[in-house]
């Protein structure tokens, strides 16, 4: 649960040990960024420790081969020094946001865990003796954060991406951070900072005061309608931001919950501060496999992250946490993968076949069906709506209609371009 957290920079001076010893073993990235000048008082020096696990790669393997890493650093961790405050340095961690977490395999986008149950490594307990489980729709949006602290009487936002963080005072504190670094950041920033303008004065004391007292972190997604994944945004016509978790800041307690607060009453709080929320749904532990059966057919969704709730001492605790993705995400993110290839990297080579192209997709879908186990009929129809798309799509590069470099970000649109133009629009209700 979120509760006032003690004022020892320990725990943090440990995660900030740790983090360098896995740099020293290549299993962590620490990029340290001083604050710029203008943001902090001019007796104050300050730094910012962005830890990411991994490499330029997926960060899947690192996190399944080591227990210390999954338990210590979270997807989105950052550490703030200061010089100055109290005539010393402060450490403090300023941003620990969700547990890595994956789902069934077929479903992760980067990498595929290595069993059905991989999931379960890590939850802090058994899943199964749950009683409730809160399943919230993922937005299919890019991974922000924003957490908060009063210094020296005034208080600062920590904002950013997945793994390029800043603090800002006020609006004008974000155009301080150069380079593209910090492109989406700014991004994220500024969304964070108009909805924080936006709320209730009152509301926004509550907020501030919460977030500097527990140290706990807001975990979002933000939609952006210029840089699409697989669901269509259009109807969304700025970067727009969306509440999910709270997650619980670093700490030498034992663990009991994965979030500080259950995820579903934060979500009625965060909407009643005047967030936008991620849509949520309770469903009883028993009833758990039905839905996911269900939610697989759905489209125009990505899918769901699922919370495992077990109550202790009349806490509920979220003791695990799984995803789950739709079919209709699943293949067409596989699509979408092999088009990019397709027009751009693969085309530049000598012996470029759509036919080729065509072959190595069918492959793929194979290799889903297999993962996901659905039926042939499904598989047949899926074949043929790719081999359809692929041939419009090189019709619409080749008349310049369209250009490689910009299947990635407008994707969902491409696609339903295509489902419109060729009439195509029900052979995607199929269902397992």
């Amino acid at each position: 649960m979120a509760k006032r957290v003690s004022s020892s920079n320990l725990p943090s001076k440990k995660l900030y040990d740790f983090s360098m010893e896995k740099k020293k073993q290549k299993l962590v990235r620490i990029v340290t960024q001083i604050v710029p000048d203008g943001i902090f008082p001019k007796h104050f020096t300050a730094k910012l420790y962005d830890i990411k696990v991994g490499g330029k790669g997926p960060d899947d393997l690192i996190y399944s081969q080591n227990a210390d890493i999954r338990k210590f650093i979270p997807r989105g961790t950052t550490l703030m020094s200061i010089d100055g405050i109290n005539n010393g340095k402060n450490l403090d961690t300023v941003l620990y946001a969700n547990r890595k977490f994956t789902g069934d395999i077929g479903e992760d986008d980067e990498s595929q865990p290595e069993s059905t149950d991989i999931w379960r490594s890590y939850c802090l307990g058994n899943p199964d003796e749950a009683e409730k489980v809160v399943a919230m729709e993922k937005l299919n949006g890019e991974a922000a954060h924003f957490s908060g602290r009063f210094i020296d009487g005034k208080f600062y936002i920590i904002t950013g991406s997945k793994n390029v963080h800043m603090i800002i005072s006020c609006k004008e504190d974000i155009e301080k951070y150069d380079g593209v670094r910090y492109n989406n950041a700014k991004l994220i920033a500024r969304a964070v900072w108009k909805q924080l303008i936006q709320m209730e004065e009152n509301s926004r004391q509550i907020l501030f005061n919460l977030l500097h007292h527990t140290k706990c972190t807001v975990v979002c997604e933000i939609l952006l309608p210029n840089n699409q994944h697989i669901v269509n945004l259009s109807s969304i016509k700025e970067p727009s931001l969306h509440v999910l978790a709270m997650t619980p800041t670093v700490s030498d307690n034992d663990e009991f919950s994965l979030t500080a607060l259950p995820p579903h009453h934060w979500l009625e709080l965060a909407s009643a501060l005047g967030f936008n929320v991620a849509p949520y749904q309770i469903i009883d532990r028993k009833d758990v496999d039905n839905f996911i059966q269900r939610s697989q057919n759905e489209i125009h969704k990505e899918g769901y992250v699922l919370y495992y709730l077990k109550s202790t001492n009349g806490y509920e605790n979220t003791i695990g946490m799984a995803k789950t993705k739709t079919f209709w995400y699943v293949m067409l993110r596989a699509l979408r993968e092999k088009s990019v290839f397709a027009f751009n990297a693969a085309k530049k080579r000598n012996g470029w076949s759509l036919e080729d192209r065509i072959n190595s997709t069918h492959k793929r879908f194979k290799e889903i069906q297999i993962w996901l186990r659905f039926n042939n009929e499904h598989l047949t129809e899926w074949n043929k709506l790719s081999e359809e798309f692929l041939h419009w799509l090189n019709g619409e590069i080749n008349t310049n209609s369209e250009a490689g470099e910009n299947i990635r970000p407008h994707f969902p649109m491409i696609w339903d371009r295509f489902l419109t133009n060729t009439g195509n629009q029900l052979k995607v209700d199929i269902v397992k």
